[in-house]
């Protein structure tokens, strides 16, 4: 009995440490496959190459230099938009986050390469997943996102953050596009026939305003107006 319970327990053991090793060689392929992907080298050799027309011819290769002019303090455009909308404005562009994204080691996700600095933001790969939808709706739609995107914003300009959990709030549209108060005073819908049915506290703009569909007409739940609605 005891030599019998001696077997077991020795291939319980093996069991154990085979699970254990078989589980960390699985997680390490798994990120040396986001590692290989993650960098702009691993699709461009020469980053000079990319440059638009007109841009200033530059000596170096690296994306730290990049940030000298572009990083989002300055005129010149951010970083970030200019890497996600080239990006995703390009129809033949067949990848996603993963192309040049992956969480690493200690859960960050990253965007680096051998060149740039880490910038890590904690989040689940649900949620990475969740955002490909809005960020190819973002690059090549007809929507309000794409009009907000030729305007280089992104994400953040709306939501405050780039893995947002709800829309846009009407405080965020109103930090660019005026309040109800401006709106008001304006030769526009929204002054002969919005205000005259609800307050600002009945209709928020996304009743008409759609950002990453097509925008509706409110109104046309009671009328029918031949009206286009950005």
């Amino acid at each position: 009995m005891g030599e019998r319970t001696n077997r077991i327990g020795s291939v319980l053991s093996i069991l154990i440490v085979w699970i254990t090793v078989g589980s960390f060689i699985s997680s390490q392929v798994s990120l040396a496959d986001e590692e290989g992907n993650a960098g702009c080298k691993s699709c461009h050799s020469k980053l000079s190459e990319t440059l638009p027309k007109g841009h200033p011819s530059v000596e170096r290769e690296e994306v730290k230099s990049c940030l000298t002019c572009h990083a989002g303090k300055g005129e010149a455009a951010p970083w970030e938009w200019i890497v996600h909308f080239r990006h995703y404005s390009e129809e033949a562009f067949s990848g996603d986050c993963w192309s040049c994204h992956l969480i690493d080691k200690a859960a960050d996700f990253t965007a680096y390469d051998s060149y740039s600095e880490k910038v890590a933001v904690k989040v689940s790969r649900e949620d990475v997943g969740r955002m490909a939808f809005y960020y190819n709706s973002w690059g090549t739609s007809g929507y309000l996102d794409h009009r907000h995107g030729l305007k280089k914003l992104d994400c953040n300009a709306c939501h405050g953050g780039p893995f947002p959990k709800e829309g846009a709030s009407a405080g965020r549209c109103a930090s660019c596009h005026g309040g109800y108060d401006q709106l008001g005073q304006k030769s526009s819908i929204h002054a002969s026939a919005l205000f005259a049915h609800f307050s600002e506290k009945e209709v928020g703009c996304n009743a008409c305003h759609k950002a990453h569909q097509e925008s509706v007409l409110l109104c046309n739940q009671c009328h029918t107006f031949d009206q286009k609605v950005p």
